[in-house]
């Protein structure tokens, strides 16, 4: 029930959950989370919150 009604909040507990595992130094997980952000809202409005960043930290981290 609720991924259905907050949705939004479940996605974006991955955008946080990828930029905790970042400042953590867990570069595995980190990847993991914003990818999985990234697939939930790929159908996203452009301009959403949270999504061109986390395409820039997931590009950073994977050519680290």
């Amino acid at each position: 029930m609720g991924r259905l009604h907050y949705g939004d909040l479940y996605a974006k507990s991955f955008y946080m959950r990828g930029k905790v595992a970042e400042l953590q130094g867990n570069k595995g997980r980190a990847i993991e989370n914003y990818q999985r952000f990234l697939t939930l809202w790929k159908s996203a409005d452009p301009g959403q919150s949270g999504v061109e960043d986390a395409r820039k930290r997931l590009a950073g981290l994977k050519g680290k």
